[in-house]
């Protein structure tokens, strides 16, 4: 017997007008969806996304080479500061020792992937790959350019021949790790220097090491050897706290200086006039080469520089202060100011949110946050909070903006007069905020293991959403709002009903943790990413309106699922699923002693929501760099995810083909800042971004 409470199937005023039916569905039209950047907000000169690791001026003099902790190596105009051109390659980790080629049309470049690259200049194009064996630190180049040496962390340095890629030889002897090299005596032989303090000499032909040379105490572990111009010297530091010069033939010290503290660079003017120092009590120092005598001190901006390179002339000096490039002049000590000038932040924004048609962008940076206000911006504003925002959100209709806290607080306010509309708190940091459409309710996820369905009006909890044993790091709404993805530390995926506040089911990857989901169709079809080359997702048929159907054809077809056919209980599943979400009431209400009929009730509905079932998921691509964060479209028809890390990330837009149950790759756009989080408008108009040299960008969605 079947009975269905608080709707009545016979009543002529009540009838379902979405008839919905699955349908094969190109991806045709997704091809004119694409990201214009309107704007990249906060850039100056020379930043990085990641502490700088070597600087070298090109042969031009014009510009300046800088490779750092960010994945990059970049190319800049020296008096602007402005960049010209960003190099990197997928999962080429961080960058080291960089060197020049062919008067500056190519160039070495060392990473922690074990592997050197060989770049030209002016297209960015990878020529070659030298692969080490550990991290490829430094790098020395022959006089002729046919070979040069690359250092690495397996306690070696090896010779390459450049045009070919071919290892010619290993230099073999050091105990730890080898940090640095130079060549001197007309390319004919190699001096390296070592994590094991000690500096050695090599016979470039046979690679017999000729001499080594250590003291007592010991040198510390020698970071950096610098030949002087005409090659009879060099210099070197190393964490025992001494600049020192040598003589390049007998490895006679020659002088040595004391540090403030200790010194990690160390080069020689080109026209032989000073050498340079870092050190890490924040001062530049300069010596004359002869003597060894402190000429001068140069006070950095903050307090550590670690590279440094003179320019061409010898005139100017050019430092890594972490991330930022700095030009001090040598005479006089100052720092000059470059054409675009310092960035007033060095720290990066945090979070971001985006307003209806891009009017807005609301940035967080610590337990600050700013309304931009692109149309009037004398309207924009800055806040101050007493804990880190962890968190931001804003209402479909733009106005309500809810910020979340590391200590569990959630503020709400109206996003005209910024007052506060209510709090609510709870346990653990606040690590994802969305606002359910109807602009009254608010998920929220975070440290305390749990998801919680907040009323914003008095603050109100309405319902927990419990079963993930670590913190929720991510989560996601279908566009109606009627189901909920969670993404957490436990490596576990879980959808649940908001309506029923209850677990539909949990998904969890046999090796990596979900870094990102993205939402399409109402949640039908969802793309996971795991924080590596691989996608996983889950794609279900489109569903569309077609036609009216009477109630009364819904109230037989439930009938025929109690047939003791399979295959007439097979259609009645199929044709009430096609009848979209207007069914799931009726199914919901339906009262059946059969319990056959009330599983196959419950899998209607699943199936219209596009429940997610524990093998729902499969691997539906590699990609060439890993895949993190995600953002759906709000419009449900694509997504963008973050390809890579660091300052190398580039944008990815994706679709769904149904017809393979896969994904399609739209467009790959590379804005040269490094993206770190990702944010649609809620009228799908505009996408933000937050970058990892510390600016954010704002793109308009271009649909034709």
């Amino acid at each position: 017997m079947l009975v269905h409470h608080g709707i009545s199937l016979y009543s002529s005023n009540v009838r379902v007008v979405v008839c919905l039916c699955f349908l094969s569905f190109s991806l045709s039209w997704l091809g004119a969806v694409s990201l214009k950047e309107l704007e990249t907000s906060g850039v100056a000169s020379f930043q990085h996304a990641g502490s700088v690791s070597e600087i070298v001026c090109h042969p031009d003099g014009v510009h300046v080479l800088s490779s750092a902790r960010d994945q990059c190596v970049r190319l800049w105009e020296i008096e602007s500061g402005k960049l010209v051109r960003r190099y990197t390659v997928p999962g080429c980790s961080d960058m080291w020792g960089i060197r020049f080629l062919k008067k500056g049309k190519e160039f070495l470049a060392a990473s922690s992937s074990n592997d050197v690259f060989r770049f030209e200049v002016e297209t960015g194009k990878v020529l070659q790959r030298y692969s080490h064996s550990g991290t490829a630190y430094r790098l020395a180049v022959l006089p002729d350019e046919k070979s040069f040496v690359g250092t690495d962390g397996k306690n070696t340095a090896v010779l390459w021949e450049t045009a070919t890629g071919k290892k010619l030889r290993t230099f073999s002897g050091h105990t730890k790790d080898v940090y640095t090299a130079i060549v001197v005596n007309g390319g004919k032989t190699l001096i390296t220097g070592s994590e094991d303090k000690s500096i050695k000499q090599w016979n470039i032909e046979t690679g017999e090491c000729l001499k080594t040379i250590t003291d007592k105490p010991a040198y510390g572990d020698v970071f950096t050897l610098a030949v002087s111009p005409d090659k009879k010297r060099f210099a070197m530091v190393c964490d025992g706290g001494h600049a020192r010069v040598f003589d390049s033939t007998t490895l006679k010290e020659i002088w040595k200086t004391k540090l403030g503290e200790e010194g990690e660079v160390v080069v020689w003017a080109p026209d032989d006039s000073l050498i340079a120092s870092t050190s890490d009590d924040g001062n530049l120092y300069l010596f004359h080469p002869k003597t060894g005598k402190v000429v001068k001190k140069i006070k950095t901006v903050q307090k550590s520089h670690t590279p440094i390179t003179f320019t061409n002339d010898s005139k100017f000096i050019i430092s890594g202060g972490d991330s930022i490039l700095h030009i001090h002049n040598v005479e006089t000590g100052e720092r000059v100011e470059p054409g675009m000038g310092y960035p007033d932040n060095y720290e990066s924004y945090d979070h971001l949110a985006v307003g209806p048609v891009g009017s807005r962008i609301y940035v967080s940076n610590g337990s600050s946050w700013q309304v931009l206000d692109r149309e009037n911006p004398e309207a924009s504003r800055k806040f101050t909070e007493n804990q880190t925002v962890t968190s931001m959100a804003l209402s479909n209709d733009g106005d309500f903006i809810a910020i979340g806290f590391e200590r569990g607080q959630i503020k709400v306010l109206d996003t005209m007069g910024f007052e506060l509309f209510s709090s609510m708190s709870d346990k653990g940091s606040v690590n994802g905020l969305a606002f359910l459409p109807d602009g009254k309710r608010l998920v929220a996820g975070g440290g305390n293991n749990r998801v919680t369905l907040w009323a914003i009006e008095g603050g109100k909890r309405l319902q927990n959403f419990d079963g993930h044993t670590d913190d929720v790091v991510a989560l996601a709404l279908s566009n109606d709002g009627e189901m909920l993805m969670t993404l957490s530390k436990d490596r576990s995926i879980r959808s649940w009903s908001v309506t029923a506040g209850e677990e539909q089911a949990m998904f969890k990857p046999a090796k990596d943790r979900p870094g990102g989901i993205a939402y399409l169709d109402d949640g039908r079809s969802l793309v996971i990413s795991t924080n590596t080359k691989d996608v996983l997702a889950r794609i279900l048929p489109k569903i569309q309106v077609e036609e009216v159907i009477d109630n009364e054809v819904v109230l037989k077809l439930i009938k025929q699922l109690a047939d003791d056919r399979f295959l007439k209980r097979q259609e009645a599943m199929e044709k009430l699923a096609g009848f979209g979400k207007a069914v799931i009431p009726f199914a919901e209400a339906m009262e059946t002693e059969d319990p056959e009929v009330k599983y196959r009730l419950v899998g209607v509905r699943d199936t219209i929501r596009g429940s997610l079932a524990r093998d729902a998921f499969k691997k539906v691509a590699s990609l060439d760099d890993n895949l993190g964060v995600l953002a759906s479209d709000p419009l449900g028809e694509f997504w963008v995810g973050k390809l890579g890390v660091k300052g190398a990330s580039r944008l990815l837009i994706g679709g769904v083909d149904r017809e393979s149950e896969g994904i399609k790759i739209l467009q790959t756009i590379d804005n040269q800042h490094g993206c770190l989080q990702l944010s649609f408008s809620r009228d799908g108009s505009h996408l933000g971004t937050v970058n990892a040299d510390g600016t954010y960008s704002l793109f308009k969605v271009i649909r034709e």
